[in-house]
């Protein structure tokens, strides 16, 4: 017997889970000694893993029963001496999983990766596009924001004109036929549709993608990437252009009844006000009007078209 990783390659319907290990493993046993699951625990060497791989919905029961009686002959034996068999299942509703017990641990496929994970990956993915820095990162949280947890709909999604993914209906109708595991998709965790991430409940963009009343939740995904990177860019803008300003407005300002003493007291919309009530360079109202314009089509979730999110001035000069 060996450490490793038992592969399930087929499947023996005829066979209970106690023999195919016994066959697996070459485990060598006589007509007097009865198969069962305390002699295969007390055939396994201290601390050996057995891992079992490819175990489906329509073959699950047995391995359930199986597995849960070789945690009752397992919790006679030290923590770090029990030898381990790990089933990797697939297809099972979180439903008809075990629960936690002494010498079981369960452990379903879910807030797993975060969008950090897949951020880092697209950020990697799309290195050789050499992207400015805004422009990079701004790109890479709307495809980590539209892929969620598929990281090959992330690898799409990179590869695409980037243009495209200012329309996430259109990106993701383009994936439906490059990406075939899609059309098996459906709303739940073991399909694969709907899981826990980042410690939400979220569903497939895919999914989404199928029902044109759900795609208002695309859009406020795209609005979710859109907001996370630009208005920070828009507050560092308008700090700018409160440096520009300093030097040429007229002094006292008045806005609502109040006196402003200093500029940086002053939010976009008040700087465009003061830039265009005191006839300003025309290029500081151009910029200030903008980027007023940015920031209310963000406050207001709405988004922001490609020409408007890669705009100069909404990053300053």
């Amino acid at each position: 017997m060996s450490f490793g990783v038992v592969a399930l390659s087929s499947y023996d319907e005829e066979k209970n889970p106690i023999d195919q290990i016994y066959g697996w493993l070459e485990i060598e046993d006589s007509e007097a000694t009865r198969r069962s699951v305390g002699n295969l625990r007390r055939r396994l060497e201290p601390g050996q893993v057995v891992i079992v791989q490819g175990i489906d919905a329509g073959h699950w029961g047995a391995w359930q029963h199986f597995m849960t009686e070789y945690e009752v002959a397992s919790r006679v034996v030290a923590k770090f001496d029990r030898p381990l068999i790990v089933t990797v299942v697939a297809g099972v509703p979180l439903s008809r999983l075990p629960e936690r017990s002494a010498a079981l641990l369960t452990a379903p496929w879910q807030d797993v990766v975060g969008e950090l994970d897949v951020l880092l990956y697209v950020r990697e993915a799309m290195r050789n596009k050499r992207y400015d820095g805004g422009k990079g990162k701004l790109l890479s949280r709307i495809i980590a924001k539209l892929a969620l947890w598929d990281f090959e709909l992330a690898d799409y999604l990179a590869g695409i004109d980037e243009r495209q993914l200012f329309d996430p209906v259109s990106a993701l109708s383009g994936a439906t036929g490059a990406l075939a595991q899609t059309e098996d998709l459906a709303a739940t965790w073991e399909a694969g549709g709907k899981i826990k991430f980042d410690g939400m409940e979220l569903e497939h963009s895919m999914l989404l993608l199928r029902h044109p009343a759900e795609h208002g939740k695309l859009m406020e995904r795209l609005w979710q990437a859109q907001a996370g990177e630009l208005l920070p860019l828009l507050e560092l803008s308008r700090r700018y252009w409160v440096q520009r300003m300093r030097p040429v407005v007229r002094w006292p300002i008045r806005l609502n009844d109040a006196n402003i003493t200093d500029l940086n007291e002053l939010e976009i919309g008040q700087l465009a006000y003061v830039a265009r009530s005191q006839r300003l360079n025309p290029a500081i109202q151009q910029a200030t009007e903008k980027l007023r314009r940015y920031r209310n089509k963000l406050a207001h979730i709405e988004m922001l078209e490609y020409s408007e999110a890669f705009d100069p001035d909404l990053r300053g000069r």
